[in-house]
C-alpha cells in the first residue's frame, strides 16, 4: 500500500541510473573524496564533435554510406533468405497436410464417415492452394490475388507471399531454384492424382454397391502416391537448402571484404571521438550519482556513502543514524498544479534541507518524493530527535508556488545502526518502514524504527515454520474434483487438490502456502506426498469395483525440474499398484517452456512408464503451437479466464473454439475448466469439448464422498442409455 499515494506515478526524475553508468562512473576518480551536501551542476559548454578546427564528420558520412549499402545488402539478402524459410514453413505445412489427407482418406475407406472424407478434403486443399499458386505464378502475366489466394490457402503466411512470388518470379533461372520448382511440379502432379483418388473413392463408396476391389485398388494408388511424394519433398528441401548456403555464403564473403575498410575508417572515427570524451567524463559522474532534479545525490551514491560509513563506524564501534523521508500528500499537487510546479516543490524541499544539516551530513533524493539524510558521529539519540523534529517543524513552513503560499508537511522514519541493522540495505528498509508508521499515525511526525514493525515478516516466516512441520503432523489432505466426459454426462476422473488443515488456522487457502512452498523448495516432499497419497485412493476405489477413472495431480516447477522425479514417480506407482495409464499429470505449459528442449526429454521419460501427460492453463503463457507437435502431451486444458465469461465474452468464445479445434487436429484431448453456468456446458457440449470440470458440475469432494459420487453418477449414466430412443 502506498500511503496517501504517495509513491504511486512520480519517479519521474532522479531515479537510480542504469548499470552501464554505473560502471562507466566507477572507471574514473571515485566521487565519494569529499562530502559536499549540495553539489552544484557543473558546466558542460563546447561538447560538440568539432575538434580542433577538423571535423570528423567526413568520415562519418564515408562510414555511413558503406553501412548503408552493407545494410541495403543484408536487407535484400535476409528478404532472400527470409522467403526460403517461407517456402521451407509451407513445405511443412505442404507435407504435414499430404500425410493427413492420405490418413483419412485411408480411414474413410475403413469407416466411410463422412467427417472423415471432409477431413481429407480440407487437407488436401493445402497442396492444391499451393499448387494454383504455382500455376499462375508461371503465367506470363500472373494475377497477385490469385497467387495470394493460392498461398493462403496452402496456409502461408500472408506476410511472407510477396516475398515468396518474387523470389519465385526472378530467380526462378537460378540453377538450386530450378531444382525446387521441378520437384514441385513433379510433387503437383501426384497431388492432383490424389485427389482424383480420393473423389474416386467416393463415388466408389457412396455407391449402392460398392466393390471393395476397386476401393483396395484405389488405397493401393494413394498408398504409392504417398511413397512416391516422399523423396520428392526432400528434393525439393535440398534445393531450398543450397539456396540458402549459397546466400549466406556471398553475403558472407561480402561483409568479409568491406569489414577491414570499415575497421580501418572505424578506427580513425574512433581516435577522433575519444579526443573529446574526457568533457564528458564530469557529465557522466555527475548524472550516474545524482539527481538531475535537485542535485543532490542519487539512490546509488547514498548507498555507497553509506557503505563506507558503516565500515568506519564499525571500526569505531560508534552509531550512525538514517532519516528516511516523505513528503504528505505530494500527489495532490502534482495532479492540482501540475508536476512542473510539483518539481519546483521539490528543489524547494532539497534546498530546505541543505541548510538545516550539517556539512558532514549526506542529503539525498533516493525516489519521487521521497528523501534521505545520513547522520555520523552524533552525540547521543537526543541529538537525532532534535534534528528530526527540526526538519518537520521548517520542512512544514509555507513554500512559495507562484504567487501562492503551499504547506506541505513530512513524514520521517529513523533507523539506528547498529541497533536496527548491519548493513545499508537493512537500515534503509527499517527507516521505511518507520516513515510508513508515522504516516498511519497522522503524517508531519516522526517516528523510530521497533521490531514490531516487522510482524508481517515475522508471521511469514512463522506460516514456513508451521508448512515444514505439517507434513510430518499429517496436516495435508486431499480434496478431488471430478471431470466429466461432456457427451455422455459419465466422471472419467477426478483432479487432486491439495488442502491444509492448520490446527489453529483451520483451513489455510492454497494461495497462502503453494507460493511459500515453491519459495522454499518444500513443495518438493509435499508434492510427492500428494502423488503417493492420490495414487493410493484410486487404486482402492479400483479395489472397490467402482467405474475406472483417472486421478489428475499437478507438478509444479521444482518438481519438474527434480533429476529424482522419474524415480520417485515409478516408485510410488509400483507401491500404489495403480495402472500407471490412471494417472494423469498436469503440467502448466509457461513450466514446460521455461526448460525449452531439455523438457522434451523429460516428458518422453514421464511417458515412457505409461502416465498421462496434461498442459494446464492451457492459453495463459506462452501459448506456443510449435511445442504441441514435439512434447509428448495427451490433454490440453483450457484455463478457467476463457471460460468463466461465457457467454457474455464473444472473444473468449472464438479462443476457446479455436483452441479445442486445434486440439482435436492434432488428436489431443480438451478438458474445460471453471465451468460454473449451464451455458457454459451447452457451449462446449457444441463445440465437441471432451470433458469440463467445475462448480456447476461437481465441487472439489472429501476422499470419503467421492465414491458415493461415483456409484451415483454410475446408476444415473445406465439409466440414461437404458431410456428408449
Amino acid at each position: 500500500m502506498l500511503p496517501d499515494g504517495a509513491r504511486a506515478g512520480r519517479r519521474r526524475v532522479g531515479q537510480e541510473f542504469p548499470e552501464w553508468l554505473n560502471s562507466m562512473a566507477g572507471a574514473a576518480n571515485s566521487p565519494f573524496d569529499d562530502t559536499v551536501r549540495m553539489p552544484a551542476k557543473p558546466s558542460y559548454a563546447g561538447t560538440g564533435l568539432s575538434l580542433g578546427g577538423r571535423s570528423p564528420f567526413a568520415i562519418i558520412w564515408m562510414f555511413a554510406a558503406i553501412v548503408l549499402c552493407l545494410l541495403i545488402l543484408a536487407n535484400f539478402s535476409l528478404g532472400v533468405l527470409s522467403s526460403m524459410r517461407a517456402y521451407v514453413g509451407g513445405e511443412s505445412k505442404w507435407s504435414k497436410a499430404q500425410k493427413d489427407a492420405v490418413f483419412h482418406l485411408q480411414k474413410y475407406a475403413a469407416t466411410r464417415a463422412p467427417d472423415d472424407f471432409r477431413q481429407f478434403l480440407d487437407n488436401i486443399a493445402v497442396p492444391l492452394g499451393d499448387h494454383w499458386a504455382r500455376i499462375e505464378m508461371n503465367k506470363a502475366n500472373p494475377d497477385i490475388q490469385k497467387v495470394r489466394q493460392g498461398f493462403a490457402g496452402g496456409g502461408n503466411n500472408p506476410d511472407d507471399i510477396d516475398g515468396m512470388f518474387n523470389l519465385y518470379r526472378r530467380f526462378h533461372w537460378v540453377s538450386v531454384i530450378q531444382r525446387a520448382i521441378q520437384a514441385w511440379e513433379a510433387a503437383d502432379r501426384y497431388i492432383i492424382q490424389l485427389d482424383k483418388a480420393g473423389g474416386s473413392l467416393q463415388r466408389e463408396v457412396e455407391s449402392s454397391s460398392p466393390r471393395m476391389q476397386a476401393i483396395e485398388s484405389t488405397l493401393a494408388e494413394v498408398s504409392s502416391i504417398n511413397e512416391k511424394l516422399t523423396p520428392i519433398e526432400n528434393q525439393f528441401i535440398d534445393a531450398l537448402s543450397e539456396a540458402s548456403r549459397t546466400t549466406f555464403r556471398l553475403l558472407q564473403a561480402i561483409m568479409f571484404a568491406v569489414t577491414p575498410g570499415l575497421l580501418i575508417l572505424g578506427t580513425v572515427l574512433s581516435l577522433r571521438i575519444l579526443q573529446q570524451r574526457k568533457r564528458e567524463d564530469d557529465r557522466v559522474r555527475h548524472i550516474a550519482f545524482h539527481d538531475d532534479l535537485t542535485s543532490l545525490p542519487n539512490r546509488l551514491m547514498l548507498t555507497q556513502r553509506l557503505d563506507q560509513a558503516l565500515s568506519r563506524h564499525r571500526r569505531a564501534a560508534m552509531k550512525l543514524a538514517i532519516l528516511y523521508m516523505n513528503l504528505d500528500r505530494f500527489k495532490v499537487i502534482n495532479d492540482s498544479l501540475g508536476h512542473e510546479v510539483g518539481d519546483v516543490l521539490l528543489r524547494q524541499v532539497a534546498d530546505r534541507l541543505g541548510t538545516q544539516m550539517r556539512e558532514g551530513d549526506t542529503v539525498s533524493r533516493v525516489g519521487g518524493d521521497e528523501f534521505v539524510v545520513l547522520i555520523e558521529n552524533y552525540e547521543n539519540s537526543i541529538d537525532i530527535s532534535t534534528c528530526a523534529q527540526r526538519l518537520v517543524e521548517q520542512l512544514g513552513l509555507p513554500y512559495v508556488l507562484g504567487n501562492k503560499d503551499c504547506h506541505v508537511t513530512m513524514s520521517i522514519g529513523i533507523s539506528i545502526f547498529p541497533d536496527d541493522g548491519c548493513d545499508s540495505q537493512a537500515l534503509l528498509k527499517a527507516a521505511d518502514m518507520a516513515m510508513y508508521r508515522a504516516k498511519e499515525t497522522g503524517r508531519n511526525n516522526y517516528q523510530y524504527y521497533l521490531p514490531s514493525m516487522n510482524v508481517h515478516t515475522l508471521e511469514r516466516l512463522e506460516l514456513e515454520s508451521d508448512l515444514r512441520r505439517a507434513l510430518e503432523r499429517g496436516e495435508f489432505l486431499l480434496h478431488y474434483q471430478p471431470k466429466v466426459e461432456i457427451r455422455s454426462g459419465r466422471i472419467t476422473g477426478v483432479e487432486a487438490l491439495l488442502r491444509w488443515k492448520h490446527p489453529l488456522r483451520g483451513l489455510v487457502p492454497p494461495l497462502d502456502f503453494i507460493p511459500l512452498a515453491e519459495e522454499t523448495g518444500l513443495i518438493v516432499p509435499i508434492g510427492e506426498w500428494v502423488l503417493a497419497t492420490a495414487c493410493a485412493q484410486n487404486q482402492a476405489w479400483q479395489g472397490r469395483a467402482l467405474p475406472k477413472l483417472s486421478v489428475a495431480v499437478n507438478l509444479s516447477a521444482r518438481q519438474f525440474a527434480d533429476s529424482a522425479l522419474l524415480a520417485k514417480l515409478t516408485r510410488i506407482i509400483h507401491t500404489s499398484g495403480l495402472d500407471p495409464a490412471l494417472l494423469e499429470l498436469e503440467i502448466t505449459e509457461s513450466v514446460v517452456m521455461s526448460y525449452g528442449e531439455s523438457a522434451v526429454g523429460v516428458l518422453d521419460k514421464l511417458k515412457s512408464i505409461g502416465v498421462q501427460i496434461a498442459i494446464d492453463d492451457f492459453g495463459t503463457g506462452y501459448s506456443s503451437l510449435a511445442y504441441l507437435k514435439r512434447f509428448p502431451i495427451d490433454t490440453l486444458k483450457v484455463d478457467r479466464s476463457f471460460i468463466r465469461d461465457i457467454p457474455g465474452n464473444s472473444d473468449d468464445m472464438k479462443i476457446t473454439r479455436a483452441i479445442i479445434a486445434m486440439a482435436h487436429g492434432l488428436r489431443l484431448k480438451v478438458v474445460a475448466e471453471g465451468v460454473e453456468t449451464a451455458d457454459q456446458l451447452q457451449f462446449l457440449q457444441k463445440q465437441y469439448c471432451d470433458a469440463a470440470q467445475g462448480y456447476f458440475l461437481y465441487p472439489p469432494l472429501e476422499e470419503d464422498k467421492v465414491a458415493d459420487v461415483l456409484e451415483i453418477n454410475r446408476l444415473n449414466c445406465a439409466a440414461s442409455l437404458a431410456i428408449p430412443a
